[in-house]
């Protein structure tokens, strides 16, 4: 036996996945299956059970990891105490999933506020459909993520993060940039969405007259396309958060498209414990959903001088400057 014998026990039977593990120790696959039944052959007995998706720990493994934690507790504050070059300590690795445009709106931003405090931490970041990046959870091939469209699977636990807004948009330019129109005449101008996503399929299923001007792969494309002129978006506000501040586009009133909102939830493994660096990631996640929300609730009503009160549609405009240090989409976005 010896004491990467035993890091190696710990960062599989935290996982419950030999890849997973690998990558966070920088070895290989095999280098770590190898280790693990030396271990095994060392004490005569099995301490892990393999399958399609991983492993599960006997009862003896459960014993043993139990005996192991305390040893390995020790010589993380030995290492700790005595290694004088900061650079040098060991490295953690942090798995994060998100639906693609969570991807790409939230969770950089997200990432890049937890590694200023964690500077150790190496970060994967996958990005894909809501099914995918469950199907990785349950695998144990991340550690947590931000989707949009959660299957409810058991065995995974999920917690409110945010709230998506569908909006339409279109250049201000045009006639209709501000206006306030019904879901049934937007659907008759020349429209620019995600193909075979949920707002085309709401309008089909309204038996309204569409006039589809292009469907597009991405939320990114939907934008340029109307900033080509190409016709009126219809995108989750967080994908265009930034032209809408500066001017660049400009929202059309949909009434019925604000009942369209998804939510966002955070999601990550209930069978077996978080990581620490995991759960110091859930807790900055839940920080920023609290976050949202108490500036939510404190502006959505702002009393005018005449005593009356009055609806804001963009939090970025009352939005405190502490609130922007790590600015977290108020509306969270994926179309």
């Amino acid at each position: 036996m010896t004491l990467y014998q035993l890091k190696i026990f710990e960062a599989v039977a935290r996982h419950l996945n030999i890849t997973q593990a690998s990558v966070e120790l920088h070895a290989s696959q095999p280098a770590v299956s190898q280790q693990l039944k030396l271990l095994e052959e060392n004490y005569g007995c099995d301490f892990l059970v393999r399958h399609s998706h991983g492993v599960n720990l006997t009862d003896k493994g459960r014993a043993f990891l139990d005996a192991i934690k305390p040893v390995l507790a020790q010589l993380e504050d030995i290492e700790h105490k005595f290694k004088a070059n900061e650079t040098t300590r060991e490295r953690h690795c942090l798995a994060i999933g998100g639906s693609r445009n969570v991807s790409v709106r939230v969770l950089p931003r997200l990432l890049k506020a937890f590694k200023e405090s964690h500077p150790s931490v190496e970060f994967i970041l996958a990005a894909n459909e809501s099914p995918v990046i469950e199907k990785h959870l349950l695998n144990s091939e991340l550690d947590i993520a931000v989707i949009t469209n959660p299957s409810r699977i058991d065995g995974l636990i999920y917690e409110p993060f945010g709230r998506m807004e569908v909006v339409a948009f279109c250049l201000p330019s045009n006639p209709l940039a501000g206006q306030t129109l019904s879901l049934k005449k937007l659907a008759q101008q020349p429209l620019v969405l995600r193909s075979g996503g949920r707002i085309e399929s709401v309008l089909k299923s309204q038996g309204y007259r569409t006039n589809f001007a292009l469907r597009c792969e991405v939320s990114q494309a939907v934008k340029v396309a109307v900033q080509t002129g190409m016709g009126i978006g219809i995108i989750y506000r967080n994908a265009i958060a930034t032209s809408l501040a500066n001017g660049g586009l400009k929202v059309i009133n949909v009434p019925e498209l604000k009942e369209m909102g998804i939510k966002s939830v955070i999601a990550y493994d209930g069978r077996k414990p978080l990581s620490p660096m995991a759960q110091e990631f859930l807790a900055l996640l839940r920080q920023k959903r609290r976050r949202v929300e108490k500036i939510r609730n404190r502006v959505t009503a702002v009393p005018t001088r005449n005593g009356r009160e009055r609806k804001l549609s963009n939090l970025h405009r009352v939005l405190p400057k502490t609130a922007r240090k790590y600015p977290l989409p108020h509306r969270p976005s994926a179309v």
